[in-house]
């Protein structure tokens, strides 16, 4: 049995300058899109830029080493970490899974 899944679309909307406007025409236009099209394109790709610069971490190699080393040697858990643990698994209902 097909689902028929509707597709909604929402509008963005920006005031700009003529100027601005003829620049950004001129540039959909070398390159062979409508203004929407390359509007939507430009924003999506400084989109990504940006998610990716905020969610990945970037370390140099030594950086890389410092780290790794530093998880490889952790503390022991100490008895009163593990009691307060306890406690928040008690207060906020966690269950293992």
């Amino acid at each position: 049995m097909a689902t028929n899944i509707e597709r909604k679309e929402t509008r963005l909307v920006a005031r700009t300058s003529n100027e601005i406007q003829e620049f950004i025409q001129r540039a959909a236009d070398y390159s062979g899109a409508t203004v929407s099209q390359f509007l939507i394109d430009s924003a999506m790709e400084k989109s990504r830029k940006v998610i990716e610069r905020t969610e990945t971490l970037n370390l140099s190699m030594a950086g890389a080493d410092a780290l790794l080393s530093a998880l490889e040697s952790a503390p022991q858990t100490s008895s009163k970490l593990l009691k307060a643990a306890s406690r928040y698994k008690g207060t906020v209902n966690v269950t293992n899974h």
